[in-house]
Parts: C-alpha cells; sequence; structure tokens
C-alpha cells in the first residue's frame, strides 16, 4: 500500500498531560497492516506514548477512523514538551479496534524520538479471534421420570401409613398429579437438569380419617417444599433445598 492512500484529515484527539497554554511536540506517523481487508465502519485508532524504562503510559489518544478509510493511517499525537527535556526512551503503542474488541496492536512499542518530524510507521498485528466459550451442557432429564407411575414410600423420613399410598406421575408436557391418600390432585412441575419443583397442588375435595387427612397434608407440604430429585435403580428420592430427602417413591409394579 502506498503513501498516497493515506487518509486525509485523520488527527487525534489531543491529549495533553499539562494545561493547554503550555508548549507541545507533535509526534506524527502512519499506522498500516499487511492484511488485505477493510475495516469495520465503526473501527477507532488508538495511539500511545509510554515510557520505555516503566512501560508506564505517558499520553494517548483515540479517533475514529473514515468509514471509507484505508490503510496506512495517519496520526498526530500532542505531547508536552517538557517530556523532550527529560531526555527519556519512549515508545509508540497502536490499536484499531471496533465494537468494543481490539482487531490489531503493535506487540511492542515503536521507538521514537521527541522532537524528531520525521514521521514513525508503525505496523500492527491481527490479533488472534478468541472463540465464544461453549455453553456447558445441560444435563439431559431421564425419560424415566416421565409418564412413570411413582408410589410414595415416605413422607419426612417417615414410612407411608395410609392403606392406599399416595402416587405421583409427571408427564413430558411437565403436568403431574396423582392420587394423594385422600383426594387426587394435579400440579405443574418445574423442571431444569437435576433441579425439581412443583407449584401448589390443587386437589378434589373428599372428606377422610383425620389420620389419612394429615398424612395427605404433610405430602402435599413436603412436595411443594422439593427443590431437586435423586433417581436411581432403587427409585426417586425428592429433596428440598438443602439436599435433605422429603419424599420417597418407587415405581408402581401394578
Amino acid at each position: 500500500m502506498h503513501l498516497s492512500r493515506l487518509i486525509q484529515a485523520m488527527a487525534l484527539i489531543l491529549m495533553v498531560l499539562s494545561p493547554p497554554a503550555m508548549a507541545a511536540t507533535t509526534l506524527n506517523g502512519t499506522v498500516t497492516y499487511r492484511e488485505r481487508m477493510a475495516l469495520p465502519a465503526d473501527a477507532w485508532l488508538r495511539v500511545t506514548l509510554v515510557d520505555l524504562t516503566t512501560m508506564a503510559p505517558v499520553v494517548g489518544a483515540s479517533a475514529g477512523i473514515p468509514a471509507k478509510g484505508q490503510v496506512p493511517i495517519g496520526f498526530a499525537l500532542n505531547v508536552h514538551s517538557q517530556v523532550e527535556k527529560t531526555n527519556g526512551a519512549y515508545g509508540l503503542l497502536a490499536e484499531i479496534s471496533s465494537a468494543g474488541q481490539v482487531l490489531f496492536r503493535t506487540p511492542s512499542p515503536v521507538p521514537v524520538s521527541i522532537g524528531d518530524s520525521a514521521p514513525t510507521p508503525i505496523l500492527v498485528y491481527r490479533t488472534p479471534t478468541q472463540p465464544p466459550s461453549p455453553e456447558p451442557p445441560i444435563p439431559a432429564t431421564p425419560s424415566e421420570l416421565f409418564d412413570t407411575l411413582w408410589t410414595v414410600t415416605s413422607i419426612g423420613g417417615r414410612p407411608v401409613s395410609a392403606p392406599r399410598a399416595p402416587t405421583l406421575s409427571i408427564a413430558p408436557d411437565h403436568r403431574a398429579g396423582g392420587f394423594g391418600g385422600c383426594n387426587n390432585y394435579f400440579t405443574e412441575a418445574s423442571i431444569e437438569a437435576q433441579a425439581l419443583s412443583f407449584g401448589p397442588a390443587a386437589a378434589t375435595r373428599m372428606a377422610c380419617a383425620p389420620d389419612l387427612m394429615n398424612e395427605e397434608t404433610a405430602y402435599f407440604t413436603a412436595l411443594s417444599a422439593v427443590a431437586s430429585y435423586e433417581l436411581d435403580g432403587q427409585g426417586l428420592r425428592l429433596l428440598d433445598a438443602a439436599g435433605v430427602p422429603l419424599i420417597g417413591l418407587v415405581r408402581t409394579t401394578e
């Protein structure tokens, strides 16, 4: 690429380290890259002067690159004239960015002589594109959890005493329900990986013996506190948020 293609009127926002009334030295140069590619419309150029001894930034400025601009890109960076009197070693860093991502940058500072009017050519290199981190796969819900009639064997660690034990089934569309010990009920299940919870149970209004009603109430209360589950060859366990088993179930063999 030829210097005749240098972008005209490309000026960085001047950022000086001392009041504007003080004299300033201007550093001129060009920034280019070797890839044959156009820059995005929102590309920006940033040039920074650094102290080569400490690598601390001295002054820097940024400016948008014209949408139809081509490299090399010209820049003019004003620095306080007193920097020239320090006799320090300085270098220029440059980077081109778009949408918050750096596209090109200098791997190391390009030495520059403060007060030298000769343009400083800066070559920037393409930064590696980092692929997005893959989302961890969400474990699939075991198919045997669905469309199975589960018989409750324990509630809160106590064996079920009702002649006809409560049951639970969960459909693939997360509709759930069964027999509560006295009444039929239905509810909605929320399932994500090992997380499992149930909405309020709606039940029929049959009256039974007090002990059956108490056990059914305990079952519905435990069901509303379920936060996760464990499923293995021994059966299904519904746990609370602390991992404490609330309801034990086995597959109905009838």
